[in-house]
């Protein structure tokens, strides 16, 4: 131990750092003949290797008559950014019908494991000795070959409670198994202070489990199997803990998948404005929703050109970061050159770990093309769909009602799917109100600009008059809008006339039960004037005239 200690009390805040590696895969249940083994994914901005000789990692065991902790201070060597550092109880070690695998970069019963600043301790909970820097837990002799440093508890609440520290501060909290408790379990939270002593130039530090009951945790509810364990879904995913089974299966040193922009608890937006090979370009960005245990929030910003475009990898390029301690914080612009470069937001919780990555093409932004936006109210449900084209431009559609067709509020938003060219969308919704109904669509695209539909009106059955065909924008211009109150689900034909009863255009239309608004587009070829249209349903005919402006 030290001469001159020093003692770092943990706090229930985890530590964000630009260099960090959180946990990604625990093989906690070998069977037979294998070993175990844990991965690390270092989340860096660094250009360089990171080393790991201030990280420790710390289990929970408790059995008949015992209980402390085990403590492993890992040894001085390096991963790389956007790397993978694996840890086994032998080497070359065995898993998941994996035999011999050398996939391990240190084997931590072997003698230049400790040579190397590492070391795996037992403290168990007695004082037997005042003398070896802990006055509440006895360091006990480990067996040979140690295989139990991830010990399954089998009493009330959870199997394995792992931490993760750096330079004494909590990154990673880890609560696998069941029992019916979501949280650090009672019996560690009361148990006194442990004294971490860390070789070489590390800072010691002590550990005050009194305040564990509120930190950051990241779960899964299954215990493991024998042969088993537990991996993230992608590398460092905040949260994205899933039980290795046969059909998800361990991947020492080697990707867990890539996290995109779907994923994860926070809402982040990012847009490139191109510019010039002179001024560069400019990539703004910002957190607009996100849980408030989440914050602060660490945002980092690539360029996308490594191996793996749209994903991020270690061969991108780190620009910058910017931290949002609260939303209302941002949004932020960097300018990058090349100026024509794509783009990565990387999402950062306070965890430490990957919420979503943000891939951003850097094209020129064009202005979303509506094609129809048209509706059906069938008894007190309101169906609407809407068709586009540049889809690829677009951020998201917001549905917009109103009951006097002037004041609008937003009732619900689509996403866009980012399919490229066009899209078809739908929404609907349960109506309580008797009267009127007036729909349109808010258009934002990827640089958050904003456009319109043309409304949609509906009438609820009861308020419906007796004429079943109406046009609903007379004069109209480019387009012609019509309501059709409809007995049932058929097929419909539109035909429009000029006044002479040349037949203009002709339309074949699905329409349901209830009130139909339907909009035929007027090209260039009607000249203004008056028309007639005519729709044809079944042995009934309807018409009436327009102008077309």
């Amino acid at each position: 131990m030290k001469k001159s200690v020093l003692l770092i009390t943990t706090v229930s805040l985890v530590l964000v750092s630009s260099g960090q590696v959180v946990l990604n895969e625990v093989y906690t249940d070998p069977g037979n003949g294998k070993n175990e083994f844990f991965e690390l994914y270092n989340t860096s901005v660094l250009t360089s290797p990171m080393s790991l000789d201030n990280y420790t990692i710390v289990t929970y065991f408790e059995g008949p008559g015992k209980k402390g902790f085990y403590v492993m201070d890992l040894p001085n060597l390096t991963v790389n950014p956007k790397g993978f550092f694996v840890g086994a109880s032998a080497l070359p070690f065995s898993y998941q019908g994996v035999v011999n695998s050398t996939a391990a970069d240190f084997n931590w019963n072997s003698a230049a494991f400790t040579s190397n600043n590492g070391y795996v301790k037992e403290w168990l909970y007695q004082s037997n000795n005042l003398l070896d820097g802990n006055l509440f837990y006895d360091e006990v002799n480990l067996p040979a070959n140690f295989n139990d440093f991830f010990f399954r508890r089998t009493a009330n609440g959870a199997s394995y409670t792992i931490f993760l520290y750096k330079n004494g501060l909590l990154i990673n909290a880890l609560i696998f198994g069941t029992g019916g408790l979501n949280s650090v379990i009672p019996a560690i939270i009361t148990m006194p202070p442990l004294f971490v002593d860390m070789t070489a130039t590390s800072p010691d530090f002590t550990i005050d489990f009194s305040i564990y009951g509120t930190v950051p945790l990241e779960t899964v509810s299954q215990d493991a199997g024998s042969d088993n364990g537990f991996i993230r879904e992608a590398d460092g995913l905040c949260g994205g803990w899933t039980k290795s089974s046969a059909q998800v299966q361990h991947t020492p040193q080697l990707s867990n998948g890539d996290v995109d922009r779907f994923k994860g608890f926070i809402t982040a937006t990012a847009i490139i404005q191109k510019g010039t090979a002179v001024t560069g370009s400019k990539f703004i960005y910002d957190v607009i929703a996100a849980p408030v245990t989440s914050f602060p929030i660490e945002l980092q910003v690539y360029k996308d050109n490594g191996t793996n475009l749209t994903r991020l990898d270690g061969s991108d390029v780190y620009v910058e970061s910017n931290t949002e301690t609260v939303v209302t914080d941002g949004p932020f612009t960097t300018i990058f050159t090349p100026y024509d470069m794509n783009m990565l937001l990387v999402v950062i919780s306070n965890a430490g770990c990957i919420d979503k990555v943000l891939s951003v093409p850097n094209v020129d932004i064009l202005p979303v093309k509506l094609i129809y936006f048209q509706g059906n109210l069938d008894g007190n449900k309101v169906y609407l769909q809407w068709k586009v084209g540049e889809n690829e431009s677009a951020n998201r559609f917001e549905i917009e009602r109103s009951y006097d067709g002037i004041n609008f509020v937003t009732v619900g938003t689509v996403n866009s799917t980012e399919k490229t060219t066009e899209e078809i969308y739908s929404y609907s919704e349960t109506i309580n109100s008797k009267g009127k109904l007036f729909y349109r669509l808010k258009i934002v695209n990827k640089i958050q600009m904003v456009s319109y539909s043309t409304i949609v009106p509906f009438q609820t059955r009861n308020d419906a008059d007796k004429n079943n065909f109406s046009i609903l924008n007379n004069p109209a211009k480019d387009k012609l809008n019509i309501s059709f109150q409809s007995s049932y689900n058929q097929q419909i034909k539109l035909n429009v006339y000029d006044p002479g009863g040349k037949l203009q255009m002709k339309q074949s239309a699905i329409v349901n039960e209830g009130s139909n608004v339907l909009s035929l587009s007027l090209n260039a070829s009607f000249t203004p004037g008056i028309y007639i249209i005519e729709l044809v349903n079944g042995t009934e005919r309807y018409a009436a005239k327009f102008i077309k402006q």
